[in-house]
């Protein structure tokens, strides 16, 4: 039996990692117990974040270190540890570390580019998106010759270097400024984004915009689709649009709409916007009321094969921790339904990425807290009673990875990948580097292994944009901040 009043002791774990056919390690320490006639120690390891443990040392160890040669590429290992007296008897288990033992030459990384900064790009937030001729194309929430953000595009060379074009440098005047959203394409080759700020006055820093970029011989030429007011309209879109098959633009402000005692700027909206002969007319969908409904919705949308639309509020909702929403059309509008409250605690907390649909109608997601305290990979399924229960396929424990704020991509396998801000392992940076991640269905449930840990050299940290995957499985995306400038990159991960 454990004994509780033998003072606990500290773990601290990392992985002995390289690309080589090298055996991997894992290295331990711990801070030495305080109790009286302390005489060795005991190491845990376990596969499952609830145990159960195994002991590896076959007798005490009287240090405060240890290494465990034993691990296998590809699998996720616990470690605990417990301090042992003079009597035999040993104390309660120290905290849990958490260690993934990388695959020898999965998750190599190239960059694409690294952004200087200055009067260049910098700062991507938001993820990328493919051309039919296999160019990138990003866009920037500062930097650019105003540094009001940029859209660029990447054009692979034959020699494997790509070649960065700025298509467009925001002024943060009418035309908008600071986009924090990915891009999207209609079928004629035309760009079309948003923008946080510039655009109208109503708001300080402008209300944000919809913006479309067309292709031309002398380049791309920029045109303000939409310019939000800041009223019931919405305030600052942040997210990507989405297109239905009438060429309706659909999309999310963070702020607007419901203006009032609840939420002083506006708890958030659901627009659309419709073409006509003489432009664009937006309608709001739905405006939440900063109650049990959401409020703040900071990603994009979804629809299913019914048109129904779904997406993410990062607050409100019963624990005014956030909900995932439903929109139905109907004869007199669209009407708005609660489909998962997130309690704050293992459910999740916060959501603030993409949804994604899978073959059977189910959807994927993230959430930026809760789980363990670092939040969460969730799946929520429909059932016959026409409600979706969740169930928690991944729960972030801070080391390696934690916080995650993109949403996911799936392959045709049906394996999950996405990204943490953060995540404690790598010192470089304030709370951790971030990770990729890889989540895998399996007959026990989903089995999950970090790709690769941002913050090794100019690789780049903070991934916060959603990942896209190309034809041979690569995974492309970019970080924040990192590089060789501190100014952000865009990055291939080889899988």
């Amino acid at each position: 039996m454990k004994n509780s009043a033998i003072s606990l002791i500290f773990l601290f774990a990392f992985s002995n990692f390289t690309n080589s056919s090298a055996a991997q390690s894992v290295n331990l320490s711990w801070n030495p117990s305080t109790s009286q006639n302390i005489v060795g120690y005991n190491v845990y390891r376990g596969t499952s974040p609830s145990g159960p443990y195994t002991r590896l040392n076959s007798s005490l160890d009287p240090n405060t270190e240890y290494t465990d040669g034993t691990v296998q590429a590809g699998q996720t290992y616990y470690y605990a540890t417990t301090a042992v007296n003079s009597q035999g008897e040993e104390s309660e288990y120290s905290n849990q570390c958490e260690v993934t033992i990388l695959e020898s030459g999965a998750g190599s990384e190239n960059v694409l580019s690294d952004f200087a900064g200055g009067s260049g790009p910098k700062l991507p937030y938001a993820g990328l998106i493919f051309d039919k001729a296999g160019n990138l194309y990003g866009t920037t929430e500062l930097g650019g010759t105003n540094n009001q953000g940029t859209v660029f595009e990447l054009t692979p060379n034959s020699n494997g270097v790509w070649t960065q074009t700025v298509l467009y440098n925001f002024t943060g005047n009418a035309d908008g400024g600071q986009p924090n959203g990915a891009l999207i394409f209609d079928f004629s080759g035309n760009l079309y984004g948003t923008t946080n700020f510039g655009g109208s006055t109503n708001c300080s820093q402008g209300c944000g915009t919809v913006f479309r970029l067309a292709p031309t011989s002398a380049g791309w030429t920029e045109s303000v689709v939409y310019s939000f007011t800041g009223g019931s309209d919405g305030r600052e879109p942040s997210a990507r649009l989405l297109f239905d098959s009438n060429n309706n633009l659909y999309g999310t402000t963070v702020l607007g709409g419901n203006v009032g005692s609840v939420c002083s700027a506006g708890c958030g909206t659901v627009f659309k916007l419709t073409p006509t002969s003489g432009g664009w007319t937006e309608s709001v969908l739905y405006a939440f009321q900063g109650g049990a409904d959401g409020a703040s919705p900071y990603d994009g949308l979804a629809f299913d094969a019914a048109g129904n639309l779904y997406g993410t509020a990062s607050s409100g909702g019963a624990a005014a921790s956030g909900v995932v929403f439903q929109l139905t059309p109907g004869s007199g509008g669209w009407s708005e339904s609660v489909i998962h409250a997130f309690s704050g605690g293992g459910d999740g907390k916060y959501p603030y990425g993409d949804l994604i649909f899978d073959a059977s109608g189910n959807l994927y997601g993230t959430a930026f807290q809760g789980g363990r305290g670092y939040g969460v990979v969730f799946e929520l399924q429909p059932n016959s009673k026409g409600r979706w229960p969740e169930k928690v396929l991944h729960s972030f424990a801070n080391a390696p990875a934690g916080n995650p704020v993109a949403g996911l991509v799936m392959d045709s396998a049906q394996n999950l990948y996405g990204t943490t801000l953060l995540g404690e392992t790598e010192s470089a940076c304030g709370g951790g580097c971030g990770t990729l991640f890889k989540l895998s269905p399996s007959a026990g449930g989903w089995s999950y292994k970090v790709i690769h840990r941002f913050g090794q050299g100019s690789d780049g940290y903070h991934p916060s944009g959603d990942l896209i995957l190309d034809a041979s499985g690569n995974i492309y995306g970019t970080t924040q901040a990192g590089g060789t400038s501190g100014s952000g990159t865009v990055f291939q991960i080889m899988h």
